[in-house]
């Protein structure tokens, strides 16, 4: 079977990270301890080990970009341009919502987290890729699972809302065809 475009990025990723996160894990170890953090950042629920996140971000890589590596495949498309676009972007936000978090700024978090979901009309961020970029974004300040959780849920949601509400308002208008869907999705 030939290899494809994407193969070598995937595997090549998927080593980074793990050795990302080992190391990350291993500095915490030995200096202040690896964090747990509390489900929705509330005392009463409970807490979940960063530990988790060494045997989730490995897999979750590899299998992410396994299910973009499909999509690719399936639009006949050899470049692997988009990808990476929906990985940086994916992970941009992920920063961007663990320094507004961690810097006090709350609302703000929030705000970029809802702001997907009107994004999601005109925009698949429901794509495997962003939720990769999304999580290894917001590792290092709340851990893997957490995001992973979240960002599920949130990809399920733009899923729903870019599918059902979105591509059907762009036909509307014309900005997409049914024979030419376009280069959004």
């Amino acid at each position: 079977m030939a290899s494809h475009p994407i193969d070598r990025p995937r595997a090549g990723l998927t080593v980074l990270v793990t050795i990302a996160i080992w190391s990350l894990l291993a500095w915490r170890h030995f200096h202040e301890g690896v964090p747990a953090h509390h489900l929705l950042h509330n005392p009463d629920l409970p807490r979940i080990s960063d530990w988790f996140g060494g045997l989730l971000l490995p897999v979750l890589t590899w299998g992410l970009l396994s299910l973009a590596k499909r999509r690719v495949m399936a639009t006949g498309s050899p470049g692997i341009k988009s990808v990476a676009l929906g990985l940086v972007a994916g992970a941009a936000v992920g920063v961007v919502m663990a320094v507004t978090f961690f810097s006090g700024h709350e609302s703000l978090t929030s705000y970029l987290f809802f702001g997907l979901l009107p994004l999601a009309l005109f925009v698949p961020v429901h794509r495997p890729e962003c939720l990769l970029g999304f999580v290894l974004g917001m590792t290092a300040g709340v851990g893997a699972v957490l995001p992973t959780l979240f960002g599920s849920l949130m990809a399920l949601v733009t899923f729903m809302i870019h599918r059902f509400v979105g591509l059907p308002l762009q036909r509307l208008v014309g900005l997409r065809t049914a024979t030419n869907p376009g280069g959004l999705e």
